[in-house]
């Protein structure tokens, strides 16, 4: 290869990786109005208040403190209560029989 001939390859690279470099807005999806987390407001929200509400059992239950007339003990148990959970595995497992 010649020396002309490298310049000219030279070029056309850079010509190549320009196109690629297309500094236009996108018109096909509009710019939004205005800036807001991925997330949104509300989920922070509810984190915090999950976390005070996990620190208050937390609490109440090293402290052995009942709250509005429950014990930890007590809202452990309808927790792990399986009333409602076996009922909706009886309605799944009866819809996946039919297919």
């Amino acid at each position: 290869m010649t020396y002309d001939q490298i310049d000219e390859r030279k070029a056309y690279v850079e010509r190549a990786r320009a196109s690629f470099h297309d500094n236009e807005a996108d018109w096909t999806h509009p710019a939004p109005a205005h800036e807001e987390p991925a997330l949104g407001k509300t989920f922070t929200l509810r984190l915090v208040l999950g976390l005070l509400l996990f620190l208050l059992f937390v609490l109440a239950d090293v402290t052995d403190h009942r709250i509005i007339g429950f014990s930890t003990a007590d809202v452990a148990e309808e927790i792990t209560a399986k009333e409602d959970y076996t009922n909706l595995e009886k309605y799944v497992m009866m819809l996946l029989a039919d297919n």
